[in-house]
């Protein structure tokens, strides 16, 4: 004989889970007004994980806002100015709020003046504007290994800033103009997304930091605040009395990243690198 009492529970059990499906499916159609979270953190060496997310909440309409949350002393020059860029233009469409944690210096100040709107706290480390790129001269203990490197170049200054040969007068002349350059773009942009004249700019680039008490005097930043402050305003400027949080950049961590989780900002890696930064770090 069929047990009702157990025929019943199997069937409001299977009414309950299709209920809990179609809620489930009705709220992911119907996510609601959101803010986007993009963290940023660390030695910033390659754009495409913030690019990606910049992507991914342009296309989103439920998100009626940005905070960039900066805890970063810079990059690669290259990969800070695209994040820059990329926020620029999304800040034309919703309002996009740096917020900047510890440090947000050199490339991470840049990346920070692409927002409509800058956050830091009293005692936050920011500024740094300029340039910097080291080359090692390793000659002297390669001659006392009794190494011996052949180069074939096709031009005199392809092989600048090998680390088996001291950069020579010639060499120190075209990376200072190069870095020269670079400043000036740096200098520009702060100057253009800061409304400071250029002699204000010229004040506050020479690569010196500041706290974010001293960065809101210089009109660096907007106000002092952290991630409370930059969701109240979101909401004012958008007219929202509630909102959910999705943070980005979504990604699953590799396994050799949880091993070593260092190894994605090793000293190591920045040592050898030969390339121009827009960095805070003394210890580069």
């Amino acid at each position: 004989m069929v047990n009702l009492k157990n025929l019943n529970f199997k069937k409001i059990l299977i009414v309950i889970v299709i209920i809990l499906f179609s809620l489930s499916a009705f709220f992911s159609l119907s996510p609601g007004e959101k803010i986007a979270i993009i963290e940023i953190k660390g030695v910033i060496k390659s754009p495409k994980e913030y690019l990606e997310s910049i992507r991914e909440i342009d296309e989103d309409d439920s998100f009626k806002g940005v905070i960039v949350r900066i805890d970063s002393p810079g990059g690669t020059v290259g990969s800070s100015q695209e994040i820059y860029e990329s926020l620029n233009k999304l800040s034309k469409k919703i309002p996009t709020i740096s917020s900047i944690i510890d440090i947000g210096a050199s490339g991470g100040y840049m990346i920070a003046c692409g927002t409509s709107y800058i956050f830091a706290n009293s005692g936050s480390i920011t500024g740094s504007i300029g340039v910097i790129s080291q080359y090692y001269d390793f000659s002297k203990l390669i001659k006392f290994l009794r190494f011996e490197i052949e180069i074939v170049k096709s031009g005199k200054m392809k092989d600048i800033g090998n680390p088996a040969k001291k950069l020579t007068e010639k060499e120190k002349k075209l990376l200072n103009i190069l870095v020269k350059d670079i400043h000036e773009q740096f200098k520009s942009t702060v100057a253009k997304e800061r409304g400071l004249s250029e002699k204000e700019v010229e004040l506050i680039s020479d690569g010196r930091i500041f706290s974010g008490k001293q960065a809101l005097t210089l009109k660096l930043v907007d106000e002092i605040g952290g991630l409370d402050k930059a969701i109240d305003y979101i909401k004012e400027n958008a007219g929202i009395d509630s909102v959910n949080l999705e943070h980005f950049p979504k990604k699953e961590k590799k396994l050799l990243e949880s091993i070593v989780p260092s190894l994605n900002n090793s000293s190591i890696i920045n040592f050898l690198n030969k390339k121009l930064y827009y960095l805070y770090s003394p210890k580069f």
